[in-house]
């Protein structure tokens, strides 16, 4: 159960959108046997903290050593494993970059799965620590706006892009309905940081 202040960032209508909502929504939607896949950083380390996994296989990630990229492969091989389950991939916009082409194996082979970007405009899980360790960052940064949406209509799929907290929710259920790939490009506050926990000394 979450307190209040984690209460607030999952209902949170902040401008920009808060990666938090995006949880908030989602998990409101989801079966108990729903199939979730985490590839990313900071955007989908909020996923291992808010989306509740009920049955053996329905959580998938890269693992300890964070191999970006796998969640399109991921997705493909939890589609044809749980036919009648969700299937919903969060990607990092920096893990976007790596495999969002693989949205054609989803269209050919007829593959419906819910893909929701994060999109900050940069690779949070590096540019946060930089910043606060150094106080500036390097090679952190991806072109803002970038429409990910787009590059899955023209391979097939469809999409849309959610700039509105207030909108979240009503996209997630096109997505989840739409009965093909379906990618949610969330443009996201590049300035939050996923809070940890660990103390420099």
């Amino acid at each position: 159960m979450e307190g209040e202040a984690e209460q607030a960032q999952l209902t949170a209508d902040t401008d920009p959108i808060r990666p938090a909502r995006v949880y908030g929504e989602l998990r409101r939607r989801l079966e108990r046997d729903a199939v979730v896949i985490g590839d990313g950083g900071d955007f989908v380390s909020y996923a291992g903290k808010y989306i509740d996994s009920y049955q053996p296989g329905c959580w998938l990630d890269p693992g300890p050593y964070g191999c970006l990229g796998t969640g399109l492969g991921y997705a493909v091989a939890a589609r044809l494993a749980r036919p009648a389950s969700q299937v919903v991939l969060m990607l990092g916009d920096g893990a976007a970059g790596m495999s969002l082409m693989d949205v054609d194996t989803l269209v050919r082979h007829q593959l419906p799965v819910v893909i929701v970007v994060g999109n900050n405009a940069g690779w949070g899980l590096e540019k946060h620590p930089m910043r606060a360790i150094y106080g500036y960052d390097v090679a952190a940064d991806l072109r803002a706006d970038t429409g990910y949406d787009l590059i899955a209509e023209a391979l097939g799929g469809a999409g849309e892009t959610v700039r509105r907290a207030t909108d979240i929710g009503p996209a997630l259920d096109r997505a989840l309905a739409a009965g093909v790939p379906y990618l949610l490009n969330v443009i996201t506050d590049p300035a939050d940081a996923y809070p940890r926990s660990s103390v420099l000394a």
